[in-house]
């Protein structure tokens, strides 16, 4: 059968690896050698530990790029990654083409990976975007603003894109394959698996999307432990990198609530200070299922899995965005009324009142309203549809006469 390598290389969380298992694990069943190149090796054991995946470490780009005012658009997001030069790039570029020699992949599964789609550029195996909306942008020229709050001059927008292709192509000259027009051409793939639903897409005014429903593994992790007593239940997933975390972690501690938090990082320390009767920690990651039938509020930064499913489970959200793709993801929340954001920039919050807000009845029901929309959801459905297209793609990217894995640069 083929051989399929799916590429991770920017972003955090567990939501990346999670998110694919599910179409891993199908074509495997299905005969496939699946090969996972991924940005974070240090918390995998926890969720693929039995699967016996191959893994291999994605070429990352590690120095920090310093001086730069925060993107406006995904250029600049790329600027922060090792595009602002050409011999920056080109060394990452190398470092995806020699995985691929490794790999010789006849299918290249792309989640937020932009190098690996210069890289595989010119290349003869297909390529599927997989993800949400905001790790593929629309075919716009200039791509939008990250940053609708914010007035940015159209002329940035086409200045820093204009950089961003210019380095691209300078590296793809090297490499003698085809230059790009706009950077849109970039995400030019042979299938799209845009992996939300329209009302959480990051870019809303998106032109002819076909949505393939939300990524997410609902049944992975541990079953959670709620703290005894009558409170309202609450799931925290929050990270120790917020600017208010242990401001959040107090105004639970002190509330009236049972709270169960997952704070991937967190130290004795802070577990030893904020840990109670009603406030417990859980150190491995949550079968988001469970926990989203029996909480009444879920509090995270916006990441598209957590959203997604706990508004599929018809809760709420009290949202506290880390990122530009969190802050594009909870506006959509805060616009069908299933939730309350803290902007990113925004100082001497209450969380006290915030999470008496969000427990509101009004916000549950727009979330009610949202799951019932999508009641027909099946995530086994979206996999063998992922599969199939996969299999489409497989047989058109082996020509007459070559074998499968024969994708070399």
């Amino acid at each position: 059968m083929s051989h399929i390598l799916y590429a991770w290389e920017l972003g955090r969380g567990y939501g990346h690896v999670a998110g694919v298992l599910p179409l891993v694990r199908k074509l495997r069943r299905d005969g496939h050698t699946v090969t996972l190149a991924l940005r974070d090796l240090s918390r995998v054991d926890v969720l693929i530990s039995g699967d016996a995946l191959p893994v291999l470490q994605a070429p990352v780009w590690f120095p920090e790029t310093v001086g730069l005012p925060p993107a406006v658009n995904y250029a600049e997001i790329l600027f922060v990654v090792g595009y602002l030069t050409a011999a920056g790039l080109e060394s990452l570029v190398r470092g995806w083409r020699a995985l691929f020699a490794r790999v010789r992949p006849d299918l290249l599964i792309v989640d937020h990976a932009p190098t690996a789609l210069v890289a595989s550029r010119g290349l003869t195996m297909a390529r599927a975007l997989f993800g949400s909306g905001f790790f593929s942008p629309p075919r716009v020229h200039p791509m939008p603003s990250i940053r609708p709050s914010l007035a940015v001059p159209p002329d940035r927008l086409l200045q820093s894109e204009q950089r961003a292709v210019d380095v691209i192509n300078t590296v793809l000259d090297q490499l003698h394959a085809p230059p790009l027009r706009i950077l849109a051409d970039l995400f030019d793939v042979d299938e799209d698996f845009l992996c939300t639903f329209a009302e959480l897409d990051h870019y809303p005014d998106r032109a002819g999307a076909r949505y393939w429903g939300a990524r997410f593994v609902a049944t992975e992790g541990a079953p959670p432990e709620w703290p005894a007593g009558a409170g309202h239940k609450i799931f925290a997933y929050v990270e120790p990198a917020h600017r208010d975390f242990e401001r959040v972690l107090q105004h639970l501690r002190e509330g009236p609530h049972r709270v169960l938090v997952h704070a991937p990082g967190t130290d004795d320390r802070i577990r030893r200070r904020y840990g109670a009767p009603s406030l417990e920690f859980a150190a491995a990651p949550l079968q988001m299922a469970r926990v989203t039938a029996e909480c009444d509020l879920v509090v995270c930064h916006g990441g598209s899995g957590t959203v997604v499913a706990t508004l599929l489970a018809g809760r709420p959200l009290l949202l506290l965005p880390l990122h530009p793709d969190h802050s594009l993801t909870s506006r959509a929340v805060v616009e069908i009324g299933a939730g309350v954001m803290v902007p990113e920039d925004e100082v001497g919050v209450s969380y006290r009142r915030l999470l008496t807000e969000a427990l509101a009845p009004a916000y549950r029901e727009r979330a009610r309203a949202f799951a019932d929309r999508y009641a027909d959801f099946d995530q086994d459905r979206q996999v063998e549809r992922m599969t199939a297209r996969c299999s489409e793609l497989l047989g058109a990217s082996i020509a007459p006469g070559r074998a499968p894995g024969a994708n070399a640069p």
